[in-house]
């Protein structure tokens, strides 16, 4: 097909969910593999619209179903009824705005989870996420994605509550990659501010890109009251009784912004996530 006869449309992208884990460590002795039903997700078509999902009452998953491989029976009876994941409640919306002549196209993702408890000593009272996305395709190439009110509340490991403080006016500030990039390179002090928790090219200083054009780093300013025990490289907290613990996770791509409150390597999880973005075609 010729390109000037195809329509022009624009390509939403927006998504979020509140809670989801694959489960491969229960026990140091233990083999595990168990899948937990991703917790209120939502995701919107290309074309936009709605898309929402809540979870009002608590859910919790044990290990009833889960493949123990070759783990003596016993041991087995022991495990399947240990609880390894429990959320309070839990919100997600994608919504696009309605087409305007003139108009930036408009979406917002939001992911919202209540008294999240993960087995081994992580929990977290409540985590909010509202990203927007704004775009002009006659101003500007790419989406402006900023932030709406978001917090990372009541975060424990063990008995140990953290305080965790966001920042969230950088990224508004520079609400696409080429002007975070471009603030980051050339305002020595933001620099200076943001290396440690973003990823950065070992030989050149600069953000690393991975094959696909995002960085990587965190929206988390400081994290307080970590317990004794723990230690924290970076964006990385690391647990020894538990893992390491990711906050506030950001990738950032010239088309779209992704971010994770709280993700997990203890096994493989996520809490509060969600993406914003978008672009025209052709």
């Amino acid at each position: 097909m010729d390109l000037q006869k195809y329509p022009t449309r624009y390509l939403h992208i927006s998504g979020a969910f509140a809670v989801s884990c694959t489960y491969t460590k229960i026990a140091p002795d233990v083999d595990l593999h168990l899948q937990i039903p991703t917790i209120a997700p939502v995701h919107l078509p290309m074309v936009g619209g709605k898309s929402e999902a809540q979870f009002k009452k608590k859910v919790s998953y044990d290990c009833r179903y889960a493949d123990f491989g070759k783990t003596d029976s016993k041991r087995v009876r022991q495990l399947r009824k240990k609880e390894v994941l429990s959320v309070g409640g839990a919100y997600s919306l994608a919504q696009t705005e309605p087409e305007v002549p003139g108009k930036p196209f408009q979406s917002r993702s939001v992911s919202e989870v209540k008294s999240v408890k993960i087995a081994d000593g992580l929990s977290l009272k409540y985590g909010l996420l509202n990203l927007q996305s704004s775009h002009d395709p006659s101003k500007s190439r790419h989406p402006s994605i900023t932030f709406g009110k978001t917090e990372i509340t009541g975060l424990k490991l063990g008995k140990s509550v953290l305080k965790v403080t966001l920042d969230l006016d950088t990224f508004n500030k520079y609400p696409t990659l080429e002007e975070f990039e471009t603030a980051f390179h050339g305002d020595a002090r933001l620099r200076e501010k943001l290396s440690h928790r973003f990823v950065l090219d070992p030989a050149t200083g600069r953000l690393h890109k991975n094959a696909s054009g995002y960085v990587v780093g965190s929206i988390v300013q400081k994290v307080e009251g970590l317990p004794a025990d723990a230690s924290m490289d970076g964006l990385v907290i690391t647990w020894p009784k538990f893992g390491k613990i990711i906050l506030g996770e950001i990738l950032i791509g010239p088309y779209v912004r992704r971010v994770t409150l709280v993700r997990f390597e203890h096994s493989d999880g996520e809490v509060g996530s969600g993406c914003s973005g978008g672009s025209t075609f052709p």
